[in-house]
């Protein structure tokens, strides 16, 4: 008879881990998001940056164009982007080491209805006038 107290002790344990997991899980990729966010819009800055650099009204063509606002190629990479190796310098950096792409080069700067830069794996996007949305939402940087 004291076998099934232990059954339902089991159960309810593997349940209350289950729940756990489940909102860890969540917590991880809400880190993720935040930090796909966060990325972008220090890469907003930087494309701003080297706009204003040139005395130009334009975001830079592509990324490895903004090498010399951007210190590390390292940010190129997404935090939820498991799948990729940071380049060790601007002189080894691939744009296929880059988690995001630019969707719109040489976007005109203060564009507020087209995209600049995309997360390949969040989908989070930066707009031409810096502002950032991810799942939908704007992102302020945290």
């Amino acid at each position: 008879m004291r076998a099934r107290p232990v059954i339902i002790a089991s159960v309810v344990v593997a349940a209350v881990i289950g729940v756990c997991a489940v909102g860890l899980s969540r917590a991880k990729r809400r880190v993720g998001f935040i930090g796909c966010g966060n990325y972008l819009v220090s890469i907003g800055y930087a494309a701003r940056l080297w706009s204003s650099d040139r005395g130009s009204e334009q975001f830079p063509p592509d990324l490895l164009s903004m090498s010399n606002e951007v210190i590390t190629p390292k940010i190129l990479v997404c935090p939820g982007d498991h799948s990729r190796q940071p380049a060790a310098s601007w002189a080894s950096f691939t744009p296929d080491q880059s988690s995001f792409e630019v969707v719109t080069p040489s976007l005109r700067d203060g564009d507020t209805n087209r995209v600049f830069l995309r997360c390949k794996i969040h989908g989070s996007v930066l707009y031409g006038d810096g502002s950032v949305f991810v799942h939908g939402q704007r992102h302020h940087k945290h």
